[in-house]
């Protein structure tokens, strides 16, 4: 009866990952607060290039702060440029003080967050 249980629970958790669907919010590390500042975030998503195309997850880091584009499931050709204005939502128009995730393209994201010892991660690199 118990191993049903848990095979019950562990597929319900399965089945609300797959629909994860993302939202704007002012989330982040519990360390965001203490530990990261507008300026590093300004900075991290700055590194992205304006004329290239990403088209799959990436990271891009400047002190403590990460800044991420990632999708659930299919990602679309996005230039840096357009991604620059997605992260740049997060401060304008939510807003929020350092930490934040904005949903764009229905299913992608882009999020600011506390990182340590992190290193810009995707391609391209």
């Amino acid at each position: 009866m118990h191993v049903l249980f848990w095979m019950t629970a562990a597929l319900l958790v399965l089945m609300a990952a797959e629909g994860e669907s993302y939202s704007d919010n002012c989330d982040g590390s519990g360390l965001c607060g203490c530990c990261v500042s507008q300026n590093d975030c300004r900075n991290a998503f700055a590194r992205y290039t304006d004329g290239t195309i990403y088209s799959g997850y990436t990271s891009r880091v400047s002190g403590h702060c990460t800044a991420i584009f990632q999708c659930d499931g299919s990602y679309p050709s996005v230039s840096g440029a357009v991604l620059k204005q997605q992260f740049l939502h997060i401060y304008q128009n939510q807003p929020c003080q350092k930490c934040g995730s904005h949903a764009f393209n229905g299913n992608c994201e882009a999020t600011l967050n506390y990182c340590a010892s992190c290193r810009d991660s995707g391609n391209p690199n």
